[in-house]
């Protein structure tokens, strides 16, 4: 019965015992070959890997470990195991084992050494029963794989105990993944908390301040006409309430006030236009972030409205309050004019507000960024370009091919070569996530297109 689970067993059954000398013989049942090879899947047939010959009737593995290797201070990576034998009972009882030399050997060095490793962390614990999480290795030609492993260890004696090894590496790597499904579900729950939060109470709070803003104007507007009112034909109650108003304790005239008045106007109108613009820049952005959460988690659902393309656009960027914008990031649509369409504004304002942000990083600084809008009848495709002339980085980012597209829309990814130009380049690229360009990937193809750079 012992022999039949010495053979068959699933798990690795390990016999250790310790010499007069201090120095650890231990016996491995058949099955560790399990552990460093797919052999059991084909029986009968014998498996080659490089570096390694482990054959499907392998028989127990023997090998010893020096004393020195178990005293305090010893380094793991110096362990090197000696007299590797593959032996079964029979070969004890007739004195023949088959000796394996380090140059021939079943297992790669790395290999043996791992699971030396194992035997000597066994050996160093004192209660009777102790449970050991372990790497294994295993080698395949140049490269090294670890194998996740449980070894259960128990003390029959003072110079006896039995390890008995089982390959966990399946089982942890699903605990990995279901613990990769937990964090995801729980990054989602988060994020529509999140967007949940910032559509109403972020948002309702932003036009709550647009409203004050819209009515402090409309008052301000309404002074102004009673002012002009006043400079025209006061009435007698007009009248009345300005010889108040001089009667006053306070010094200045009611020419100085209406002089006040008409320069603040002026200057309220000023202000309040940013601060009408500010908040609606608030908002958008907002906006932009929770659409962009939806749509990395691929939940987002496109809100289609009639769009004047070329109005949207300008917008955004405030062309149409800057010269300076206008002469630099000029839009030409063909045709032209361009008819509307129905699209989703936000996504189509991310998109564009990313495109500029990469050709202003990846081009020429301070150069003119073209924005080409054109309808293909044929197609039936709208097409847009966001073109910047060569930067300084051109020669490298070029000498990456097809890989620079493929860095730019990865997660968490960019070119460092816009990194190097200068010392805001630096600050700019290293508050940035890398997430943007991979983003408006996705949001192309939620509109049912998509996205790519060129580099010419």
């Amino acid at each position: 019965m012992l022999s039949v689970v010495w053979d068959n067993s699933s798990d690795v059954i390990g016999i250790s015992v310790r010499g007069a000398s201090g120095d650890v013989t231990t016996m491995l049942s058949p099955t560790y070959v399990k552990i460093y090879s797919d052999l059991t899947a084909n029986p009968g047939v014998e498996s080659k890997q490089a570096g390694s010959k482990i054959y499907k009737d392998g028989k127990a593995l023997t090998f010893q470990v020096d004393a020195r290797y178990f005293k305090p201070g010893c380094d793991e990576d110096d362990i090197v195991p000696s007299n590797v034998y593959d032996l079964d009972f029979k070969d004890l009882k007739l004195g023949s084992p088959t000796y394996i030399s380090s140059k021939s050997t079943n297992l790669a060095q790395e290999e043996m050494a791992s699971m030396a490793k194992l035997i000597v962390r066994a050996w160093q614990t004192e209660d009777e029963k102790t449970l050991l999480m372990h790497d294994l290795t295993r080698k395949r030609g140049t490269s090294k794989v670890s194998i996740r492993c449980e070894a259960n260890i128990s003390r029959m004696e003072e110079n006896a105990l039995v390890v008995v090894v089982r390959d966990i590496s399946e089982r942890f790597r699903r605990f990995e993944a279901e613990k990769k499904v937990v964090s995801e579900t729980t990054a989602r729950l988060k994020d529509a908390a999140a967007n949940r939060f910032t559509r109403h109470e972020v948002k309702n709070g932003l036009l709550a301040a647009i409203g004050l803003c819209d009515s402090l104007n409309e008052s301000v507007q309404e002074l102004a006409v009673q002012i002009a009112k006043m400079k025209q034909t006061p009435s007698e109650n007009e009248i009345q309430e300005i010889l108040e108003l001089e009667q006053e304790s306070n010094p200045r005239k009611f020419g100085e006030y209406e002089k006040c008045l008409g320069v603040g106007d002026s200057v309220a109108r000023r202000y309040l236009y940013e601060l009408d613009k500010t908040l609606h820049e608030v908002l958008d952005t907002i906006l932009a972030e929770a659409m962009a959460r939806d749509v990395i988690h691929e939940v987002y659902e496109p809100k289609l409205e009639r769009v004047n393309v070329p109005q949207l656009i300008s917008e955004s960027m405030n062309i149409n309050t800057s010269k300076a914008s206008a002469a630099r990031f000029p839009i030409n649509t063909t045709p032209s004019p361009l008819p509307d369409y129905a699209l989703d504004p936000q996504l189509l304002k991310y998109i564009h507000r990313n495109a500029i942000s990469n050709a202003c990083k990846y081009g020429k600084r301070g150069g003119i960024v073209q924005t080409r809008v054109q309808w293909d009848k044929e197609k039936g495709q709208l097409r847009m370009d966001v073109v910047n002339l060569p930067g300084e980085k051109h020669a490298e980012i070029l000498k990456l091919g097809a890989l620079a597209s493929e860095v730019v829309f990865s997660p968490r990814r960019r070119l460092t070569m816009h990194c190097l130009g200068g010392d805001n380049n630096q600050v700019s690229a290293s508050h940035s996530s890398g997430d943007g360009a991979w983003i408006m990937h996705k949001c192309a193809k939620t509109l049912g297109g998509n996205c790519e750079i060129k580099v010419s």
